[in-house]
């Protein structure tokens, strides 16, 4: 999976196909819908026939993109080193999730968001967005978390793994800022949620946070709240910060693997959703980039985190790496079945 990963177009490390905005862009309009898909590029699902197949078949477009874009140097995995977690073994853990409940979630939520009629469509998505928009920048203090614990690390791991391993993580996080290699500092990621609010649902994204009933939305709180705590505090469990950077790694893997799925079905859900009930209703969407930008460079993202655990994490924490994996697989679906039942 991660030479697939390495083909899409870098969105936080080179300038290549980026647009002086966001980073990525234009890649997705050489999608070639077929007739299967698979969130991790070829790997089967035990559960494909519980939930409808979006269109998008992420293997054919990652061949497309890579004709384009050279692969980012911070997606390339280590050699394997005596005493760290081995490639196979990340590639286990991110096997699991494609399993896991979380992408059964993001599946029923892609279903509720196909299914929507010109009739609810307003009433209904009006609170979903607001969870994601909450749910969008809650993810920015969980990435930094992750940064500390692996700076914590000082004078426990090694020096220059240490360095490359924060080297790579800060890439995604920049990237959430419109900081991209070589190019002007572009929007970031909430101006473009932002502007992808107002053109979905008429309305500015920010008086509509102010005018909802809690500044705070229910299952995107939650959902923070238990990300911050299993970070910081590495599952509840003690040990030296070496192993809290190995909970961390893992935990970060999670977050961008799971992601990656998460923005290719959205982007294919709300493209249906535009041609079946928008566009008929002379209300087609225009502003497309934060989805085709998140499209684009999650799966750069998971490869990321995935390097950055190879380099870093000892042999022996490979169980904390799981568990952390297995902490955010189980509160992220939570927070999708609860936005998925919003829309059913």
């Amino acid at each position: 999976s991660l030479a697939t990963m390495r083909a899409f177009a870098p969105s936080a490390c080179a300038p290549c196909g980026a647009s002086p905005r966001s980073g990525t862009r234009g890649a997705l309009a050489l999608r070639a819908p077929a007739p299967a898909f698979s969130p991790r590029r070829g790997q089967g699902r035990s559960f494909a026939s519980s939930w409808p197949a979006p269109p998008m078949d992420h293997g054919t477009v990652a061949g497309a993109v890579a004709t384009q874009a050279p692969p980012c140097p911070a997606t390339v995995v280590p050699a394997s080193k005596p005493g760290l977690i081995s490639h196979d073994e990340v590639r286990a853990l991110e096997s699991s999730l494609d399993h896991g409940h979380s992408v059964r979630a993001l599946y029923r939520f892609d279903a509720a968001l196909r299914a929507l009629s010109l009739d609810e469509f307003a009433a209904k998505l009006r609170p979903v967005m607001l969870e994601l928009a909450f749910n969008l920048e809650s993810f920015n203090p969980a990435f930094t978390a992750v940064l500390l614990k692996v700076q914590s690390t000082i004078g426990l791991s090694g020096y220059h793994a240490r360095d490359e391993a924060l080297k790579r993580l800060i890439l995604p996080l920049a990237g959430e800022y419109g900081l991209h290699a070589d190019q002007p500092q572009g929007a970031t990621h909430r101006a473009l949620f932002a502007e992808f609010y107002e053109d979905l649902l008429g309305e500015a994204l920010e008086p509509a946070m102010r005018a909802a009933a809690t500044s705070f939305p229910p299952a995107a709180a939650i959902l923070y709240s238990q990300m911050m705590r299993d970070v910081l505090g590495g599952g509840g469990r003690t040990g030296d910060a070496q192993e809290q950077a190995s909970y961390a790694l893992g935990y970060n893997l999670a977050i961008e693997y799971l992601a990656d799925v998460e923005k290719r079905l959205e982007l294919e859900a709300f493209r249906h959703l535009d041609e079946r009930v928008l566009a008929p209703a002379g209300r087609r969407l225009r502003a497309w980039e934060f989805l085709e930008v998140h499209a684009e460079g999650e799966a750069e993202h998971a490869a990321i985190g995935h390097a950055a655990a190879c380099g870093l994490v000892p042999a022996d924490h490979a169980g904390l790496l799981h568990a952390a994996a297995a902490d955010h697989d189980r509160d992220f679906a939570a927070f999708y079945d609860a936005l998925a039942a919003m829309l059913e």
